[in-house]
C-alpha cells in the first residue's frame, strides 16, 4: 500500500508540472495562485503558494471547475477576491448546465489532490454546487445565434464588487456586470476576434487583452484603444497580476522556471504591462 501512494503522488505531481499555466498567476497578501487543468478530465488544479518561493513546491488544490475540451478549446476563466475563488465550469458533462456554470468557492473548502479526491466525485461536487449567478450572457448570446463562432468568454471580480465578463459570439462582443443581484450589459458591438482574450483590472479600469497581445480598455459601451501591448500573442505566455505591487506583467511560457523563486522569475522574465 505505501508503495501505491508513493508511486500515485510522484505520478500526480508529474502531471501537475507539465499542466500550462491557464490565463494568468495572481500575487495576493505574499501569496501566488495559478490553476492548470488536467488534459484527460478537463478538471482545474488551483495551486497556490509563497511569492518567494519555487512554484514546482506548490500546493495542488482540487477544484470542482474545469473547462471544455470541445472546438474550440477556451482556457479556464478563474479570479481570486478575498477567500473565495470564482470559476466558470464548462465541463462536459451531460449533468453539467452552463446556465449554472458559474462557481464561486471557498478556497479554505478546496482539498489537495489525494486518492480520495476523485474526479467523479468533483465532476458530481461541481454539478451540485450552487451558481453564483445564473450565467445571462451565455444565455444571451445562444439565444441571439444558434451559431457558436468566436465564441470567447472571460471574467474577473472587480475594485466596485461586481463580477465582469466579457463575451463574444458571431463576430460580436458585449461586456456585462453582476452585483450580486441582477446582470447588467451595454450594447453588442461589432468586434470580430481570431482567439480567446482575457480580462484584467487596473487602477479601477478593466481592460481586455487580445489573441495578438494587444490591450483594450473594456466599458459597457465597447472597446477602447491604449498604446498598451504585451509583446508577444496572448497563447504565448500569461498574465502575471501583482496586487501587492498594483502591477500587470506578461511572462512567456518558455521563459517559466519551475524551480526558480516565482518573485526572482518575475523580476528577471516578466514584460511589465502596467
Amino acid at each position: 500500500m505505501r508503495t501505491f501512494f508513493v508511486s500515485f503522488f510522484i505520478l500526480v505531481a508529474a502531471k501537475l508540472s507539465a499542466q500550462a499555466i491557464e490565463r494568468k498567476i495572481i500575487i495576493e497578501n505574499g501569496n501566488y495562485f495559478f490553476s492548470t487543468i488536467d488534459d484527460s478530465n478537463q478538471l482545474a488544479t488551483l495551486n497556490t503558494g509563497k511569492v518567494n518561493d519555487a512554484i514546482a513546491d506548490s500546493k495542488k488544490l482540487a477544484m470542482p471547475a474545469g473547462r471544455n475540451y470541445d472546438d474550440p478549446i477556451v482556457p479556464f476563466s478563474w479570479d481570486i477576491e478575498d477567500t473565495s475563488v470564482f470559476a466558470i465550469s464548462f465541463l462536459l458533462h451531460p449533468l453539467n448546465d452552463r446556465n449554472e456554470a458559474i462557481k464561486r468557492l471557498n478556497i479554505s473548502s478546496l482539498k489537495e489532490w489525494s486518492t480520495t479526491v476523485t474526479p467523479l466525485n468533483l465532476i458530481m461536487q461541481s454539478v451540485e454546487t450552487n451558481p453564483f449567478a445564473y450565467n445571462d450572457p451565455y444565455l444571451f448570446v445562444t439565444r441571439r445565434s444558434n451559431i457558436i463562432s468566436g465564441f470567447f468568454y472571460d471574467a474577473i471580480v472587480t475594485s466596485d464588487k461586481a463580477y465582469t465578463m466579457a463575451i463574444s459570439n458571431g463576430g460580436e462582443l458585449s461586456i456585462w456586470k453582476y452585483n450580486g443581484t441582477t446582470w447588467k450589459h451595454g450594447d453588442m458591438f461589432k468586434f470580430p476576434v481570431d482567439g480567446y482574450f482575457s480580462l484584467f483590472e487596473k487602477d479601477k479600469k478593466t481592460y481586455l487583452i487580445l489573441n495578438s497581445g494587444m490591450v483594450y480598455e473594456a466599458t459597457m459601451n465597447g472597446l477602447l484603444p491604449v498604446n498598451k501591448d504585451c509583446g508577444s500573442s496572448l497563447p504565448s505566455g500569461f498574465l502575471v497580476i501583482n496586487k501587492d505591487e498594483n502591477t500587470v506583467s506578461f511572462m512567456k511560457k518558455n521563459d517559466l522556471n519551475q524551480r526558480t523563486a516565482l518573485n526572482e522569475l518575475i523580476t528577471k522574465k516578466a514584460i511589465r504591462i502596467f
